[in-house]
């Protein structure tokens, strides 16, 4: 039986988890810009709390390692154990996650996200963070590697985006164009120093790679581990009348997407050993991929969605063939 000392601090992710994300919940003032018709309302008072909680995070964390002596990774991991943390912290994550989209359309829990993974490594672990691909060697290498990867990602989706409403609509197709929204790259940085980092560090960083660790075999634990991002994603779906938005092209592309992108993402690390590409990778494609879109009719709108799906899913096989070529012609291996 743990003393009530090591309880607590067993629990100190989540106790900052949801404290952190109550505070983000509550005092937004109902403060925000008018956006568009896809972000109607962006939030000012989440992004100034959560930039001084970065802040705070960084300070926090340089002061433990200078009081508290972090070791690296055993060998020697419990995969049993390991699995059940991943569960027991999905459902802490969902319900937060959940509200904050229905609030504010934005996944504004990154903050406390990363607070949760935080502590947890070096807090109740005591482990070092660049065991968990937050490492400074070859940093502008996998920089770059992420930049690419996102560029052969963001195009080949802009253009099937060109091409797939001309060949359903013809003409009419650029009766309507909508291009790239000032607010896409007004949340670039957010979805680069926020979501990239704590989602990377959350799903390949540490589970990841604590389950690689436990002997489980790369496919495995790419297969595993993108399958739960996956379901991370559900809330996307779910109406806050708790109606489903399911539209079967719309959900088929939201799990091809998600799980290839998962897949990619647990590639990249496996041959850098950093997750600063897919950092870089999640932020760029979270903001730039929708870069265009041409009319489509609702008739085609099926289709349409169907196709683009399809087109993703044989753009990621493009760039899993690629990825390691590009890794190779950066130098960018790394000891995983």
């Amino acid at each position: 039986m743990p003393s009530f000392k090591e309880l607590l601090k067993r629990l100190t992710p989540t106790i900052l988890y949801f404290g952190l994300s109550i505070i983000i919940l509550v005092f937004d003032f109902n403060i925000y810009i008018e956006g568009s018709e896809t972000y109607p309302k962006f939030y000012i008072m989440p992004i100034i709390i959560s930039i001084g909680l970065y802040i705070i995070l960084l300070i926090l964390v340089q002061l433990i390692k200078k009081r508290k002596e972090l070791v690296k990774l055993d060998d020697k991991i419990n995969f049993e154990r390991t699995l059940y943390l991943f569960g027991f912290y999905m459902l802490v994550i969902w319900f937060p996650r959940q509200y904050m989209i229905w609030k504010f359309g934005v996944t504004f829990e990154k903050l406390p996200l990363l607070y949760l993974i935080v502590t947890q490594i070096i807090i109740v672990e005591g482990l070092v963070l660049n065991e968990f691909g937050l490492k400074k060697e070859k940093l502008l290498k996998n920089v770059v590697l992420g930049c690419l990867i996102a560029l052969l990602d963001i195009s080949v989706i802009t253009i099937a985006n060109i091409i797939v409403p001309m060949i359903l609509e013809g003409t009419n197709a650029f009766s309507s164009i909508e291009l790239f929204e000032i607010m896409q790259f007004i949340t670039l940085a957010w979805q680069m120093l926020a979501v990239g980092v704590s989602e990377e560090l959350f799903f390949r960083g540490y589970f990841f790679k604590k389950i690689r660790k436990s002997g489980k075999s790369f496919w495995y634990t790419t297969t595993l581990t993108s399958f739960v991002f996956m379901i991370f994603h559900i809330p996307w779906l779910i109406n806050n009348d708790l109606t489903l938005n399911i539209s079967i092209p719309y959900v088929i592309s939201r799990v091809v997407n998600t799980f290839s992108f998962a897949f990619i993402c647990c590639f990249l690390y496996e041959k850098t050993g950093s997750i600063v590409g897919p950092i870089v990778y999640h932020g760029l494609s979270n903001s730039l991929t929708t870069f265009i879109f041409l009319y489509v009719s609702p008739t085609s709108i099926f289709l349409y969605e169907l196709l683009i799906a399809i087109i993703a899913f044989f753009n990621f096989i493009i760039i899993a063939f690629l990825s390691p070529r590009i890794i190779k012609l950066l130098k960018a291996e790394g000891e995983f």
